[in-house]
């Protein structure tokens, strides 16, 4: 690997340097929604008093949770 000039070399540490970056990572995903669906979103927002952040976060994750109790409590009645 060769130096690139546009980054002179005194702007580098000569010992690396440990840094933790986050102890939880996220993620940021875009999501496009309708006007209809912004709206209701915010209507929603509005009636819970919830951020509409947090709403689409713990509504998205409790139908997932909901999903995989529904698929799991199938694969229990497949193998009683």
């Amino acid at each position: 690997m060769t130096h690139d000039p546009r980054f002179p070399i005194e702007d580098f540490e000569e010992e690396p340097v440990d840094v933790e970056v986050a102890k939880n990572p996220g993620a940021i995903i875009q999501i496009r929604f309708s006007k209809e669906e912004v709206q209701e979103l915010c209507d929603e927002e509005r009636a819970t008093n919830t951020s509409l952040i947090d709403l689409i976060h713990d509504q998205a994750l409790a139908a997932i949770r909901a999903n995989r109790r529904k698929r799991e409590a199938g694969q229990a009645e497949v193998a009683d």
